[in-house]
């Protein structure tokens, strides 16, 4: 029975050493292997880093270069629209008679900006103003274009002029 009582206790020592070699290494080397593994996923996302910064520096360039192509300033797209126009009818020789406020029209929870302006000159020259409007900034689509020829009395002479409408979604 001596034998018994002594194997009862060794066993009952060996399972409360298993216990607390368990509470005191196996535990905190678990937790730390844990957090050494969530450590090194960090440090892996952190070494992407730099060239996360080099693309958003690329893009960022790259969009900037986009705007100046646009050549738009912090202005209101009026101005900005009224801008080109007037460049352009320089270079293509052609004048801008009549520029009007714009119209607003709200559908639902989008608003409709229709801008309308007067240009006089050649047939070629108004289309190259009407095609560099429509390409060359974000100033919406060209909804309309109605050519009109009309004789100056005057001189007796026919001149040729058409009302552009472009229209934006807001």
């Amino acid at each position: 029975m001596q034998i018994d009582k002594r194997n009862k206790l060794l066993f009952l020592g060996i399972v409360v050493l298993l216990i607390a070699s368990y509470q005191f290494a196996i535990n905190k080397t678990i937790l730390l292997q844990n957090e050494s593994q969530r450590l090194n996923s960090e440090v892996e996302k952190f070494k992407d880093i730099p060239n996360k910064l080099a693309v958003l520096n690329q893009k960022n360039i790259y969009y900037d270069s986009i705007l100046g192509k646009m050549d738009l300033v912090d202005t209101s797209i009026q101005n900005n629209l009224l801008r080109t126009i007037n460049q352009e009818a320089t270079k293509t020789n052609t004048k801008v008679m009549e520029f009007k406020q714009p119209h607003l029209y709200h559908v639902g929870e989008n608003s409709l900006h229709t801008y309308s302006f007067t240009l006089n000159g050649d047939y070629t020259n108004i289309l190259k103003v009407v095609h560099t409007i429509e390409q060359k900034g974000n100033f919406g689509e060209i909804v309309h274009v109605d050519f009109q020829k009309k004789k100056n009395y005057r001189t007796n002479k026919y001149s040729l002029g058409a009302t552009v409408f472009v229209q934006q979604v807001k």
